[in-house]
């Protein structure tokens, strides 16, 4: 049975997030049969997913921000910045609260690992901060005064980004994660010291800093021994 089903997988490969939603629905059922004794085994347990995606090395550039700027209501935008100079995922950048924030760093607890992250506020997050001006509750907040949803905060981006030309429609909210990472790593944070902001492994880091930064510093660098030998 285990082989029929990895049989019928491979009929959706060529479409692998359907490929591996079926197949977990069929682990789920699957997974109540044999707790209800119905049948003694789940073959669909434990089968590898086909797709796999890794966007920590994908930003956002600065055609991308001008692009999209005139699209954004107010309370996108700052949301927008927001997620730039804190490098949160979606769903712990509309939890996050004025409690949350101390003199030098936002403190909050990841809701998907449950991990501790300190970020520290700098000048320009400082001055975001201030320019939103909220005392209490959440940091943001739509036009109606009301904490933003991650669903609602989504739904408002995707709308703003289809009426931008210019716009990189590939980009998501996420990738402000990346952005944030290679903004640290341009002011000289070590990989360790970025990992530990945006809860990210060593490797994820390097990998972004090796694609955007020092990629930047050896172009930086030719262009300056070009130059030099000029006529």
């Amino acid at each position: 049975m285990r082989a029929d089903v990895m049989a019928w997988r491979s009929e959706m490969a060529d479409k692998p997030r359907t490929a591996d939603k079926a197949i977990v629905m069929l682990a789920t059922l699957l997974g109540w049969a044999v707790t209800e004794g119905l049948i003694e085994r789940n073959v669909a347990a434990g089968i590898p997913m086909l797709y796999k995606s890794d966007r920590a090395a994908i930003i956002w550039t600065e055609a991308d921000w001008q692009a999209i700027e005139p699209h954004c209501s107010k309370e996108l935008w700052q949301g927008l910045r927001f997620a730039a100079l804190t490098g949160m995922r979606l769903g712990d950048l509309v939890k996050v609260s004025v409690e949350h924030v101390g003199p030098s760093a936002i403190v909050f607890i990841t809701s998907k690992r449950k991990r501790r992250v300190v970020v520290p506020i700098f000048d320009e997050l400082r001055a975001l901060l201030k320019e939103i001006g909220r005392e209490a509750g959440t940091i943001l907040q739509n036009s109606r005064g009301k904490p933003w949803t991650e669903s609602g905060f989504g739904g408002v981006f995707q709308k703003a980004k289809n009426k931008a030309p210019g716009f990189d429609i590939s980009l998501r909210i996420h990738d402000l994660r990346g952005t944030y990472a290679t903004w640290l790593a341009r002011r000289g944070l070590t990989d360790q010291e970025i990992g530990r902001i945006v809860a990210w492994s060593e490797q994820q880091v390097a990998e972004i800093r090796r694609r955007y930064v020092d990629e930047e510093h050896v172009v930086a660098s030719l262009v300056e021994r070009l130059n030099a030998r000029t006529p």
